[in-house]
Formats: structure tokens, C-alpha cells, sequence
């Protein structure tokens, strides 16, 4: 007797399955053949709009514009950037330049490259402001962040608070070398607290002198002593503008304000 052979329901399921997903194929095909072909098309598209930037002297680097610095000639303004004349702008990394820039300038606080099509580079410059000098020998311009700017000078910059006694940063007085010390810190907050609070009533703060940490020193037109001490800064200062409405800061009656005890006392000249 010859054995009965049984077709698989397992594989009349499979293949109505397979049937069912290759319908379905074709119509997604069809479906989607426009916007496959649109695709490639503006694929083959960007593709030769880049090829033909890459190669074409349209967008080669020819002027370099750097503002806020005052009037550079042209050599001066690629100098300026490690620029080449004739670089493809398209890839120019302008990150990388704007780092050495602000690298080999540590002057400028804010440094912004901008990319100017056809063939033109900006660069924004913003400098930093000095609000202060230190005394190291010569007078060193300082910003609100301690950073050290350029130029030195045998005798103190007019209009700019000295301030005494700060140690010489361990990487040496270097432009862009920011000054760390606590005490200095404590000196610029003050220089800025007292110009915004005008405290002084238009008398000038010349001089801070933080050789001593216990006592700060300031001076009120390079030869009024005011004695702060350390500690509670906000409140001698209160006490100070007390003082203040009712004295006048004269130099030829005054030698110095003593704020460091209970009572205000003040020294005739």
C-alpha cells in the first residue's frame, strides 16, 4: 500500500502570507516612487551645488574684516586671523579661528567669526575693560575678572584705583594671565562697589591697599586714609556713608577715617 502524502497547512499559510506581503510591496512602491525620485533628484542636486563650491573661485576667501580694533590693512587683517588669501570659505573651520584668535589675544573678552558668502570673513571683537591697576613696580591694567591687559607704565594710568600688596601670579605678569588671589578679588568689589554706590560723593578712590589682609586701607584722593579692617565690609561701609553725610571729605582737616571700632574716629590733619 503506498503512503498517502498530506499537504501542510503550515505551508498554505506561508504562502498566502508571502503572496499578501509582495501585493503589499508593489503598492508601497508605486506609492512612494514619486517621492523617491524627488529625493535623488535633489540629492544629485545639493550634491553638485556642493561639488561646485568646493571648486569654484566664487568662494575663495579675498577680504578679512576685523572690527572694533581700528583701520588694519589688508595683510594686517589675514595676519591677524592665520588667514590665507584664496582659502575655500565653505570649509574654513571658523571655531579653530576663532580660538587662536582669542589665544593669542587674551585682551579681547568676546571673539565672534562669521562666515560672509561669496568670499569674506568678519570677526567681532569685543575688549576687555580696565577697571583697576596693580602696583608691581610698574602699573598693570587689570579687568573686573583679574585678567592682566596689555601695557605696562612706570607711572599709575589716570583715573583708575591702584591697588597694593597683591603677590605676583605664579605664571608671572603676562597679558591674559588671570590674577587669583582672594584678597585682590575682595579689592575689585570693592572698586566696583564704590563707583556704582558713590559712596565717596565724587571724591575718587586712588588707592586700596591689601598688604596687610587685617586692615584694608583705602584712599580717598591719593591722601585720606580710610581704615576698613577686614571683616563685615557692607556694614563699615553703612557706617562710612553715616559718616559721610555729615563730614566732608576735605584732605587740608582730614588724615584718616578709622572705621574698625564702635566709634568712628577720625584723624585731623
Amino acid at each position: 500500500m503506498k503512503p498517502i502524502k498530506i499537504k501542510s497547512r503550515k505551508k498554505s499559510v506561508n504562502s498566502r502570507l508571502s503572496i499578501k506581503v509582495m501585493a503589499g510591496l508593489k503598492k508601497f512602491l508605486i506609492a512612494s516612487a514619486p517621492y523617491l525620485i524627488s529625493l535623488t533628484v535633489i540629492g544629485v542636486f545639493f550634491g553638485g551645488v556642493i561639488a561646485y563650491a568646493l571648486n569654484s573661485s566664487t568662494f575663495q576667501l579675498r577680504e578679512v574684516r576685523i572690527l572694533n580694533i581700528g583701520t588694519l590693512t589688508p595683510e594686517q587683517s589675514f595676519a591677524f586671523c592665520e588667514l590665507v588669501p584664496g582659502e575655500n570659505l565653505i570649509t574654513l573651520d571658523l571655531v579653530n579661528v576663532q580660538q587662536m584668535i582669542k589665544r593669542k589675544h587674551p585682551e579681547f573678552k568676546e571673539v565672534l567669526v562669521h562666515r560672509v558668502l561669496p568670499n569674506r570673513v568678519e570677526v567681532m571683537l569685543k575688549r576687555r575693560t580696565p577697571v583697576a591697576q596693580v602696583a608691581y613696580g610698574r602699573y598693570v591694567q587689570i579687568d573686573k575678572d583679574l585678567v592682566i591687559l596689555p601695557g605696562s607704565s612706570a607711572v599709575p594710568f589716570k583715573n583708575l584705583t591702584v591697588i597694593e600688596g597683591v603677590p605676583v601670579p605664579g605664571e608671572g605678569l603676562y597679558v591674559g594671565v588671570s590674577i587669583q588671589d582672594s584678597h585682590a578679588k575682595k579689592a575689585i568689589r570693592i572698586v566696583e562697589w564704590v563707583k556704582q554706590s558713590n559712596i565717596l560723593r565724587g571724591h575718587l578712590l586712588t588707592k586700596i591697599d591689601i598688604g596687610d589682609p587685617k586692615n584694608i586701607l583705602l584712599f580717598a584722593d591719593s591722601d585720606i586714609e580710610i581704615r576698613l579692617g577686614n571683616n563685615h565690609l557692607m556694614e563699615r561701609f553703612k557706617i562710612l556713608d553715616q559718616t559721610l553725610r555729615n563730614v566732608a571729605l576735605d584732605s587740608s582737616k582730614i588724615r584718616y577715617i578709622d572705621l574698625r571700632f564702635d566709634d568712628v574716629v577720625i584723624g585731623p590733619r
